[in-house]
């Protein structure tokens, strides 16, 4: 009895720890499941996948070191994926700093390069890009090397950059057969064949891509593939086919949640009604698609939105709210395209800083073998190189010095040969060389180019009554109007006293005519009395087209000159377009 006593609580101790460890090993394996669940349906619920980590986050304490990195990656999913992006990175930083190369790392840092490429910061996403191309050989998670790709892809095309994505996406889905991930990574190909005008490879893989989609319930790729196969049929004049998808879709649409998702397909429906002629509900869809987005940052789909308002008030004949939608939509093309420069900008610079950083660690250990055979030469040339270093220094700073001048003379002759002085625009001189190189491109790849003509009505009036003075500054407030509206590769020039002429690249008449009316109506709103003067201010417009008059320069200007006399003749402060009637009334 003895033995039995002194030994029972022993037994129930040992049974008592075996349990626990036990319980505690089938608790973390439950927390991973957990975790892998609630991973599952991130893209498909999100509410539900926001409340599990939740109730998760209740019992981290518990966790081993693999769950709490699990945890602190999805923690940054759902702050990405509610838009909290400077939250996501406080769950991700300390998974990307960790000294440790396991698949949290990579998967975190593969979310990092789609977080800073949302918030602008390329150069940090491209940089950690190249990051991920070296890593990623070595990756054997499908999940993290799909989401990887994913990213990748998106990246590229995201720059326009559709040759490289396009062929990381097809390297990816040579090597894979898991239906879910051919899915997530098949909707970035089909984004790059339909960017690249591959018309006919998308649509012999669009309606498999969204079938695996479908099966795999993976419906925000299936919502892309959708909304890309409408932009395919929108460049071939399939219209009928895109309100018809559009009304099947239009639930599942709005119920992904995403609104830069659901305002790209309401604008290419939109755009279709448009062009087939149904203004109300082009009108219609794109405000809706216009109330998702108002409150995100500047994108592509803002300056369709807003060019297609300015088409659809120019056809109502409401000019005003045309020009309204059109200041709005080049303010915001700007903005756009000053973006896309950035993007590009910092693809290159992180490439060369890549690069530069492979060489430099290839040369620093060369430098260190050289460094310890020659250390001795170079204590005894310390002192000579010193002299010839100051020698060279002193060469050096008078050279520049020489250069800069040569070259700041060389810019002010050029600026002065080729610019008017009074307005800042190119003369007649540059502008006729500016213009040329314009249309010869537009001629060599098919595109349409248009010229506007105008000059100021009753110019020698202004100057008699009020001076020269008086002239020159209508002048110049004239052309800082009309370029508020222009683009960057518009060529504008003052051609004579008070005659200017722009060549558009890539315009028709009616654009150029739309443009010219807005020129004509901004002129004559000018306030004079900033002058000194009061007085009234406006402008006779020509506009020629190469529709009809070529790509030739000069014929260009001789038919908008007979416009603009044109309307001279009709009254003045109006805009005539070139026909060949009026070669005939002539």
């Amino acid at each position: 009895m003895k033995f039995k006593l002194t030994q029972t609580p022993f037994i129930c101790w040992m049974v008592a720890i075996v349990l626990l460890c036990s319980s505690q090993s089938i608790l973390a394996s439950v927390f991973l499941s957990q975790l892998t669940q609630l991973e599952e349906i991130r893209l498909i619920n999100f509410t539900s996948f926001s409340a599990g980590l939740a109730e998760l986050e209740k019992v981290k304490s518990s966790f081993t070191e693999e769950e709490s990195q699990y945890f602190a990656l999805l923690k940054g999913y759902e702050k990405s994926l509610a838009g909290e992006y400077e939250q996501a990175f406080i769950y991700l930083a300390p998974l990307i700093q960790s000294t440790s190369s396991g698949i949290y790392h990579f998967r975190a840092k593969v979310l990092a390069v789609n977080l800073y490429a949302i918030s602008h910061d390329y150069l940090n996403a491209f940089l950690l890009l190249g990051e991920l191309n070296k890593e990623l050989p070595f990756i054997d998670d499908a999940v993290a090397r799909a989401q990887a790709v994913g990213n990748i892809a998106m990246l590229y095309n995201g720059i326009e950059k559709y040759e490289i994505a396009l062929f990381y996406s097809e390297q990816f889905l040579n090597s894979i057969k898991d239906q879910q991930l051919v899915c997530r990574v098949l909707v970035h190909k089909l984004t790059s064949l339909a960017n690249l005008k591959k018309n006919s490879d998308f649509l012999s893989e669009i309606d498999h891509g969204i079938a695996t989609c479908r099966k795999s319930k993976e419906k925000i790729p299936e919502i892309i593939m959708l909304r890309d196969k409408m932009q395919v049929l929108l460049h071939l004049e399939r219209l009928s086919e895109i309100t018809s998808l559009y009304q099947s879709i239009s639930e599942d649409v709005v119920a992904t949640g995403y609104p830069m998702l659901i305002a790209g397909i309401l604008n290419i429906t939109a755009q279709a009604y448009l062009r087939a002629g149904d203004l109300s509900n082009a009108e219609l869809l794109a405000a809706t698609a216009l109330r998702q987005i108002e409150h995100t940052s500047i994108n592509f789909v803002q300056t369709e939105l807003y060019k297609l308002l300015a088409d659809l008030e120019k056809r109502k004949g409401n000019f005003e709210a045309a020009l309204a939608y059109f200041e709005k939509h080049s303010a915001l093309e700007k903005t756009y395209q000053d973006d896309k420069t950035n993007q590009q900008l910092a693809f290159h610079l992180a490439e060369g800083e890549l690069e530069v950083k492979d060489k430099r660690i290839a040369l620093l250990d060369k430098d260190n073998e050289l460094l310890s055979l020659q250390k001795n030469l170079y204590e005894h040339e310390v002192k000579q190189n010193r002299l010839l270093l100051l020698l060279l220094f002193s060469v050096l700073i008078i050279a520049s010095f020489m250069a800069y001048r040569g070259m700041s003379g060389r810019k002010r002759f050029k600026k002065i040969a080729e610019f008017d002085q009074l307005t800042g625009i190119s003369n007649r001189y540059h502008f006729n060389n500016l213009a040329k190189v314009a249309l010869d491109y537009c001629e060599l790849n098919a595109k349409p180019a248009a010229l506007i003509l105008f000059d100021l009505d009753y110019f020698k009036t202004i100057n008699d009554n009020y001076g020269h003075a008086t002239g020159d500054w209508a002048l110049q407030q004239v052309v800082k109007t009309c370029r508020n509206f222009m683009r960057n590769n518009d060529v504008f020039g003052r051609i004579g006293g008070e005659e200017f002429a722009v060549v558009l690249p890539g315009c028709h008449a009616d654009k150029a005519a739309l443009l010219a009316e807005i020129c004509r109506d901004a002129i004559a709103t000018i306030d004079t009395t900033e002058s000194g003067y009061q007085f009234p201010l406006s402008a006779s417009f020509g506009v020629s087209s190469s529709d009809i008059s070529g790509y030739q320069l000069k014929q260009l200007l001789a038919d908008a000159d007979l416009a603009m006399y044109s309307a001279k003749q009709s009254g003045r402060d109006q805009i005539a377009t070139y026909t060949h009637l009026m070669d005939t009334a002539d």
